[in-house]
């Protein structure tokens, strides 16, 4: 496909704000695929509006629960032959996003491409004089970290990706074909430059003639500065966490720095600062009802297993009880018994009709999880603590959605959360507590986070099991030839060998699906 082609007319510069009409939302960015003339707080809203980054249906419907969800098993897929077999129409599409987006207005389905505004900005940025780029450089800062997390992503999925040379008539206005950049080099690229960008933040101040538009601009911390250090020094952590398997050694030494100086390196290290953008029942929302309705019932590992068993907070604010109570689809059940159903669903406030579900980017609970696992493999600080802070953490997350919840339709009152009592209670559950050897407590923090990326982050519960082999779990197997058991990695899109064929052959030995991303060394 051609990452490299951007989108092709160039025309017609947005106005507004993000606020109460639809009208507005439609204004408050500049789409790349339209304009000859960039603006930066546009374009870096645009990135918001990307249909894999806030919760859209399509990309639920198509993506997320079919194949990260379920290889993940965060959801409950319907058994079948082809149950393992990702659809490469949705596959592309998924592809295409990242890079070009899709030109329209109804953000369930359409969006500007991550790769064609981030592109657009740098021309914008070099056009400018030297003092406009100085007011100016914030934005392409700002966005380099949204396209760091979101090109991680794509390389967990996929392995070498088009990158460098991506979207060349953003930047040169001419076609050129990309070639594919080395993950493992890409992963570097990113770490180095997110530790710059830690940097960068720390003292970079926003020019008065820009207060406005970045605060406009940026749709998830409206500018604050401090939040976007956080989050760049929490996309690293994850990154580093992520090759630590793979290079141990670089993982270590970048990782130990960074947490024992939380002064140079802040985190985000509560709910406060997380990275999540919430949804907005007129503009843009998360209309997931259909969703849900397609994928209805809960995985029995983590429900019966996980959540019930030990009487976990969050069960009630994730799922409702079924026929059958508070029990999910085995793994192995059947399609008789699926039709059948009666297990239980996704909750109703929390999930099913809430428009304002947020885009989750980065959370307090993941980082204090990482922070976990580095505690616990290299002695950096108290696993147990951090371990503890992250149920803690994510499971006041889970009810803060609740909380916010706007209604598509019913009438629901919000739960409470659970007390610090039932918390500490929870913490003491024999399958829970932070205890046992070395393998078992790592396989309790790999649990847990797993259990906290849930389906909001299920691309991150999937790159996680693959790295880290936890939680055990197991997977039916299908009668399909073609794939038996969930993937390794997905296939590259057909376009690429059509358009892009000269690049694509240079990675085609590798496009299998049972090639392993270059961190999954298990």
């Amino acid at each position: 496909m051609k990452r490299l082609f951007l989108n092709i007319a160039f025309l017609a510069l947005l106005t507004g704000t993000f606020s109460s009409c639809k009208k507005q939302l439609d204004e408050n960015y500049l789409n790349p695929e339209l304009t000859t003339t960039g603006s930066m707080s546009k374009l870096l809203s645009g990135m918001y509006l990307n249909k894999r980054i806030h919760p859209s249906y399509w990309d639920y419907y198509t993506f997320v629960m079919a194949y990260t969800g379920a290889f993940s098993q965060t959801v409950a897929l319907s058994p079948g032959a082809q149950m393992y077999i990702p659809s490469t129409s949705y596959t592309e599409n998924r592809w295409v996003d990242f890079y070009d987006g899709v030109t329209g207005t109804d953000y369930n389905y359409d969006g500007p491409g991550i790769m064609s505004n981030y592109r657009e900005m740098q021309t914008t940025y070099n056009a400018l004089t030297a003092s406009q780029q100085e007011e100016q450089v914030v934005f392409l800062k700002i966005a380099e970290v949204i396209v760091y997390d979101q090109a991680s992503q794509m390389i967990d999925l996929w392995g070498d990706i088009p990158f460098s040379e991506s979207n060349s008539l953003n930047t040169t206005r001419s076609l050129s074909y990309a070639k594919f950049d080395d993950a493992a080099s890409l992963y570097d690229t990113m770490i180095t430059n997110l530790k710059s960008l830690n940097t960068y933040f720390d003292t970079a101040t926003v020019a008065t003639t820009q207060a406005t538009a970045l605060s406009t601009g940026d749709l998830m911390f409206g500018g604050d500065l401090s939040k976007w250090q956080r989050y760049a020094n929490s996309l690293r952590l994850r990154l580093l966490m992520r090759i630590s398997n793979y290079d141990e050694s670089t993982a270590k030494s970048e990782v130990t720095t960074m947490l024992n100086d939380a002064g140079t390196y802040p985190m985000i290290s509560s709910n406060d600062y997380n990275a999540v953008v919430w949804m907005n029942s007129t503009t843009l929302r998360s209309d997931l009802n259909d969703v849900f309705t397609g994928y209805p019932y809960a995985p029995a590992y983590l429900l019966d297993t996980m959540m019930v068993a030990n009487g976990d907070p969050r069960t009630d604010v994730f799922w409702d009880a079924g026929k059958n109570g508070f029990k999910g689809f085995p793994s192995n059940g059947t399609s008789s018994q699926y039709d059948a159903g009666g297990y239980a669903t996704y909750d109703s406030a929390t999930f099913f009709y809430n428009y304002n579900i947020p885009a989750v980017l980065m959370t307090a609970a993941e980082v204090s999880f990482l922070k976990a696992e580095a505690d616990e493999r290299w002695s950096i600080g108290t696993a147990q603590t951090d371990y503890e802070n992250g149920i803690t953490q994510s499971t006041a997350f889970y009810y803060s959605i609740n909380n916010k919840m706007v209604l598509k339709t019913g009438d629901y009152t919000t739960l409470t959360a659970p007390t610090a009592t039932t918390i500490s209670t929870f913490l003491l559950q024999s399958a829970i507590a932070y205890s046992g050897t070395t393998t078992e407590k790592l396989a309790k923090i790999y649990t847990q986070k797993w259990m906290n990326y849930f389906i909001l982050q299920a691309g991150q519960a999937w790159a996680e099991y693959r790295r880290t082999g936890y939680p055990v779990l197991h997977f039916a197997t299908s009668t399909s030839a073609s794939g038996s058991t969930p993937p390794d990695r997905l296939l590259y899109p057909s376009s690429e060998q059509l358009y892009n064929s000269a690049n694509y052959s240079k990675v085609s030995a590798k496009d299998t699906r049972d090639t392993k991303i270059f961190w999954d060394v298990n």
